[in-house]
């Protein structure tokens, strides 16, 4: 039975309601995306040919890792159900049908690194450099599915500041060993480049699924959330695969297009491919935005339906279309009124020579057709917000 209990103290479905959900989920997202762009920052600083081998190989790589992250974070909508229905000791049911997923998801995500990588890139350019980035994510891929299972433990119940915390201790821990493994450390660590970018994300995915894992096994939430139920449910998992399972798909096939572009991009030439890694990295660090307001829409909606309140729903959409329209205008200001902060963070001064070389080459002005291109992005955003929502 219900218990109507509310998740936050403003009015239910408003847009401080929502702001407060979708926030620590928000920046959340932003930490995890965040470890895509910082790898491509300091990569585009070892070397230009590792910035766009990181393109080609990880955004195929972000296509395994999204799409079954998309299936497994469905948990937070049956998490979110019970909760808003007072079912508290069934919440742990379907987290563990998506954990079964990722368990079983290693017979994917190893042969895809062992093999998967020579198959995809052994006859393209700079392979060795895209067989070691994909490799690598590939092999400690489930741990990705892994960690949104458990993600969706604590969205769908509204408890989302841990998440905050641990997002951002991971980047940090990004952030360290991507300037040890990528530049290394004179006479005590080789430098290994993509390798060691690939290295580097991967243990600030371990560290956030091994944490959240241990918290998720305690004791107190064994006996008030049943973590410890850990047996195989047909009709949850079914229902959980239901409705991960389409947007799952469409998200693969979505970057898998961005992907078959990007090889596109590179068979033209190092002008084409580096301006679409440029304006592709600013779209992967603000989908944070969406991906945080996704979530938080769900995460009520998910309450709302189990305590019989269907009718707040309607309420939530135009809340999240506000929220999206006062996103999209202050972005404006950075991609289409001043591009330059983003430019000069994303260029290196050292591939300067390069774009002389290109813009020599070519007869058009490199920095002329990245800032129409940035204005493009900010369109793309404004659509996929809307899409997200």
């Amino acid at each position: 039975m219900s218990d109507n209990k509310q998740l936050t103290k403003f009015e239910e479905g408003s847009v401080k309601e929502l702001w407060q959900i979708s926030l620590p989920l928000m920046i959340s997202a932003l930490a995890s995306l965040l470890m895509i762009f910082v790898d491509r920052c300091f990569l585009a600083r070892y070397s230009l040919n590792a910035l766009n081998a990181a393109v080609n190989s990880g955004t195929l790589a972000w296509a395994f890792l999204g799409g079954s992250g998309m299936l497994t974070v469905m948990s937070e909508v049956f998490v979110a159900q019970y909760n808003g229905a007072g079912l508290y000791k069934k919440i742990g049911i379907p987290v563990w049908q998506m954990i079964w997923i990722s368990i079983l998801s290693i017979f994917l995500f190893v042969p895809l690194g062992l093999w998967g990588s020579h198959l995809f890139f052994k006859n393209s350019l700079n392979a060795q450099l895209q067989i070691d980035y994909f490799g690598y994510l590939m092999i400690f891929g489930s741990f990705y599915p892994l960690m949104t299972a458990f993600s969706g433990f604590y969205i769908g119940r509204g408890k989302t500041r841990l998440l905050i915390y641990l997002a951002i201790a991971a980047n940090i821990i990004n952030v360290i060993f991507d300037w040890i493994f990528i530049f290394g450390i004179q006479g005590i660590i080789p430098s290994m480049g993509m390798k060691g970018a690939a290295i580097a994300t991967c243990l600030g995915t371990v560290f956030q699924a091994a944490i959240l894992g241990y918290l998720f096994f305690s004791k107190k939430n064994r006996e008030l959330y049943g973590t410890g139920n850990y047996k195989f449910h047909f009709e949850t998992f079914k229902k959980c695969f239901k409705v991960g399972f389409p947007p799952a798909i469409f998200y693969f096939l979505e970057i898998i297009g961005w992907a078959l572009f990007f090889m596109m991009m590179t068979s033209l030439g190092d002008i084409h491919i580096t301006i679409s890694s440029i304006c592709q990295s600013v779209v992967i660090l603000l989908s944070f935005f969406f991906d945080g307001l996704n979530r938080g829409i769900a995460s009520l909606a998910g309450n709302f339906i189990g305590a019989k309140k269907i009718h707040l729903i309607q309420s939530l959409l135009k809340s999240a279309i506000k929220m999206q329209v006062i996103f999209v205008v202050i972005t404006s200001v950075f991609l289409v009124f001043d591009p330059k902060l983003v430019l000069d963070f994303l260029i290196p001064g050292s591939i300067e020579k390069e774009i002389f070389f290109w813009t020599s080459a070519a007869g058009f002005s490199f920095y002329s057709i990245l800032k129409v291109c940035l204005i493009l992005v900010y369109v793309y955003l404004f659509f996929e917000g809307i899409r997200w929502i």
